[in-house]
C-alpha cells in the first residue's frame, strides 16, 4: 500500500453526521406542507442539484419555495430548516485535525452554501486544512471528473500520493479514475487503520 503525501476529506457522512429526516420534520412543522412535496422539488425536479452547483443561492431557494408552495418562508427560516440535517462529528473533527497537523489536507465535498457555512463554524479541523473544494463554488459535483481535477489543483499535491476519503462508493470510484488513492469511509477505526497502512500511524 502506497504512502500518502496529502489527504482529501468528504464532509457529509465523514466529518459530519447526516440526518435528513430532521429536515423533513422541521419543514412540515414550519410550513404545513408535506415533506414529500419538498423532496419532489429537491430530488425529482433538480432543485438540490442547482443548490449544490451554486446555480441557486440560499436566498433564491427560499424565495422559490415560498412562491412554489404559496407560504411564508424567508432565508432565516429556510436556513434553520435545511441546517437540521447536519451536525459535526467531534471525534472525526479531532482525527482530521491530527492528520492536518502532519500532512496537507483538503475538504472535498458536494455541498451547498448553508451546510458549508454551518459546518465551518462547528469543525475546527477546517481551519487547519490547506483549502476547501466545495461544489457550490466549483460548479461541479462528485463523481464528475472536473470536481476531482479542480480539487487536486487546489491541494497542489500529486494525485497518486493523495488519499481521498468519502462515504459514497460512486465518489470513491470517481476519485480512483482520476488517479487518486481512495477509500470508502466506514468508520473512524477503519479509517485510522487505512491511514496507518499508508504511513500515518499514532494518530490517537
Amino acid at each position: 500500500m502506497s504512502a500518502v503525501s496529502a489527504v482529501m476529506f468528504d464532509l457529509g457522512g465523514v466529518l459530519c453526521r447526516v440526518d435528513e429526516a430532521a429536515v423533513w420534520r422541521a419543514w412540515e412543522e414550519r410550513t404545513g406542507v408535506a415533506a414529500a412535496e419538498l423532496q419532489r422539488e429537491l430530488f425529482d425536479r433538480g432543485l438540490k442539484q442547482e443548490f449544490d452547483r451554486g446555480l441557486k443561492a440560499p436566498g433564491g431557494v427560499a424565495r422559490f419555495l415560498a412562491a412554489r408552495f404559496d407560504i411564508r418562508l424567508d432565508l432565516a427560516a429556510w436556513r434553520d430548516i435545511w441546517s437540521r440535517s447536519v451536525e459535526a462529528d467531534p471525534e472525526m473533527d479531532a482525527l482530521a485535525a491530527r492528520v492536518a497537523a502532519r500532512l496537507p489536507c483538503l475538504l472535498a465535498s458536494t455541498t451547498d452554501a448553508i451546510h458549508h457555512e454551518v459546518l465551518a463554524s462547528q469543525l475546527g479541523c477546517l481551519a487547519r486544512f490547506a483549502g476547501q473544494a466545495v461544489s457550490y463554488r466549483l460548479g461541479s459535483v462528485k463523481p464528475e471528473p472536473e470536481f476531482y481535477r479542480r480539487a487536486i489543483f487546489m491541494l497542489g499535491a500529486p494525485a497518486g500520493s493523495t488519499l481521498f476519503v468519502d462515504d459514497r462508493p460512486e465518489n470513491v470510484e470517481g476519485a480512483r479514475r482520476c488517479g487518486l488513492q481512495a477509500v470508502q469511509f466506514t468508520g473512524r477505526d477503519a479509517l485510522r487503520a487505512e491511514l496507518a497502512a499508508r504511513g500515518l500511524a499514532d494518530l490517537g
